[in-house]
This record gives structure tokens, C-alpha cells and sequence, in this order.
């Protein structure tokens, strides 16, 4: 395993474990959902609390790891067009079987390995997309 490969793989299990830690936190304090349903909820009748949410959230995080995967294109790493949409389809695919079911209640907390796996498959899938 090389050092994007090991990098992607840590802040994708990083990402994923903390969303489902932080659901699981919310719902064992919360009998009205979590945060994120209630900003959801209210964004249409008060778009400035959705907006700072996303911003200071989702945004942030996609800022960060785009201005990393933007480091990788210029070291001739990555081959990436648009290195934003890119961080974002990173850490959606890093949460999209671990965090999503759980923000529906669909299913419970998954475990560790099965966080694992989704996290590995998102960065084969990212790097065999990507890498030069």
C-alpha cells in the first residue's frame, strides 16, 4: 500500500466512523433526531441555517480534501479535471453504506468491518478512476 493509497484509506475511515459515531450520539441523547434531519427539515423556511450548516459541515470537508487531491494532480499523482467534485464523490462513496442507512433509520450501527470494507472499495474505486 502506498502513501495515498494508506492516506485516502485513514481519512476515509476517519470520515465514515465519525458520522456513525456522531449518529449514534445524537440518538442516544436526542428523542427528536438528529441535527442534521432538523437542519434538513427547516433549510427550505430558513435557508441561511441550512446554507451555514452545509458550509461549515460537508463544504468545509470537501474544501480540504479537494485542496489535497489539487496537490496530488500538480505532483502528477492524480489526473483529476475537476479535483472538487472529486472530494466530494470520495467521501459520499466513504459513507454512502455506513452513515446514510443510519440517517434514515434503516439500519443499525454497521460494524467496523463492514465500515472497513465500504471505505477500502471507495478508494480502489477512487484511485483506479484517478490515478496516472
Amino acid at each position: 500500500m502506498d502513501d495515498l493509497h494508506e492516506l485516502l484509506q485513514c481519512h476515509g475511515l476517519s470520515i465514515a466512523a465519525i458520522a456513525v459515531q456522531i449518529r449514534r450520539e445524537v440518538v442516544q441523547r436526542l428523542d427528536r433526531g438528529p441535527p442534521l434531519r432538523t437542519v434538513i427539515g427547516i433549510a427550505d423556511r430558513m435557508p441561511k441555517i441550512g446554507r451555514r450548516f452545509y458550509e461549515t459541515g460537508p463544504a468545509s470537508g470537501i474544501a480540504r480534501v479537494a485542496r489535497y487531491l489539487e496537490d496530488q494532480v500538480t505532483a502528477g499523482v492524480l489526473s483529476i479535471e475537476d479535483c472538487e467534485l472529486a472530494a466530494a464523490q470520495f467521501l459520499d462513496s466513504c459513507q454512502s453504506m455506513t452513515f446514510k442507512p443510519l440517517l434514515f433509520n434503516a439500519t443499525g450501527r454497521p460494524s467496523d468491518a463492514r465500515i472497513e470494507h465500504v471505505v477500502a472499495t471507495a478508494v480502489r474505486t477512487f484511485l483506479a478512476g484517478y490515478r496516472r
